[in-house]
């Protein structure tokens, strides 16, 4: 890696560093190839110098320059200890002690304190290896984490974001008292044992009720699986009798829960997740809130390496907003638009 200023930048090089600008807005990518109009990005928002990569770190994957990261390596251990805290943290709601709020959103403080911006803890929370024996309590935690981010998307007030993370971080709470091996069964849920897991919402209702919290709160964890054609539970709810934050809440708890490992499937790719989404049907959630923040996820990967299910490797270089999922590839030095090959996906991120 080598520093130079951007007077002397050429066509061709490679960016080492995710660069972001003054107020933290992240301006373009590690591995990014420049051009002229990238140069001159940089010149229009005043960078005055770069990191660059040698010729042979030009081939890193973002994998690789992550887990090679001091940055992403001081942020693991952030995580790691605020979960041990979390856990700690939820024990109360199985005490006659009050749920300490304050503790909790200190909580998503350090994390915020330990990532550049919300789009950085977006791309940060996927390539973590979660812990399997705290599944549960890193799935409530990550839960709260993009409740938070996906409330800040929506341009909504300080109050709203943290009874949107307070509601995250508790919605599921319920599974503490589920068995492990109803949680993580390796293959499809019986009928029976599908009624069961529902539950979780009613022993979390019982674990709240007599807690000191916003009343939002309960109401985020009792419609948080409701979905606005009816087909939701516990009640089948539909349209406006959900309210619009248990909707937000409830796209964090699905895009949470399939980009990371369960014990019947490896974790899915963001364009695998958002493609669960639109198969479904946005109107499930809500068409404009989830549109806007799928939209803003598959933009975070502009120029990300990515393997196709045919195994061929490329970068993603343009996001079809009528279909997020399946965007254009740049492989073997041609354009591949995945909206014209609907067998291809996206299987992994490099």
């Amino acid at each position: 890696m080598y520093s130079f200023p951007v007077s002397t930048l050429q066509p061709g090089m490679v960016l080492y560093d995710d660069l972001y600008t003054s107020n933290n807005t992240l301006l373009l990518k590690a591995n990014t190839l420049l051009t002229e109009d990238k140069i001159q990005l940089l010149k229009d928002n005043s960078i005055d110098s770069v990191s660059l990569a040698e010729p042979m770190e030009i081939n890193i994957t973002h994998y690789q320059y992550l887990y090679n990261s001091d940055h992403f390596k001081n942020f693991c251990s952030v995580y790691e200890n605020c979960v041990t805290s979390f856990k700690n943290l939820v024990h109360l709601f199985e005490t006659g002690l009050e749920v300490q709020v304050d503790k909790f959103l200190a909580l998503r403080d350090n994390i915020m304190d330990a990532v550049k911006n919300e789009d950085q803890l977006i791309d940060y929370l996927y390539y973590m290896m979660p812990d399997e024996k705290q599944l549960t309590y890193i799935h409530c935690f990550n839960c709260g984490l993009l409740c938070y981010v996906f409330a800040k998307w929506c341009s909504l007030s300080p109050k709203e974001l943290d009874l949107l993370t307070l509601a995250g971080f508790s919605f599921d709470v319920g599974k503490i008292k589920l068995s492990d091996d109803l949680l993580w069964k390796d293959g499809k849920l019986t009928p029976e044992e599908m009624t069961e897991l529902q539950r979780h919402i009613h022993m979390g209702y019982d674990l709240i009720k007599y807690k000191k919290l916003p009343p939002i709160i309960t109401t985020i964890l009792i419609m948080h699986h409701e979905r606005r054609d009816g087909s939701g539970y516990p009640a089948g709810l539909k349209a406006d009798k959900i309210h619009p934050y248990a909707l937000l809440a409830g796209i964090a708890d699905i895009y949470e829960a399939v980009t990371h490992p369960r014990a019947q499937r490896a974790a899915l790719t963001p364009f695998q997740a958002i493609g669960i989404f639109e198969q479904q049907g946005f109107e499930k959630t809500g068409v404009q809130t989830t549109k806007k923040l799928l939209s803003h996820i598959a933009h975070l990967y502009v120029d990300r390496r990515v393997t196709l299910s045919n195994q061929l490797t490329g970068r993603i270089c343009e996001i079809h907003e009528e279909n997020l999922s399946k965007p254009t590839i740049f492989c073997n030095n041609q354009l591949i638009d995945l909206q014209q090959h609907p067998e291809l996906e996206i299987i992994r991120m490099s």
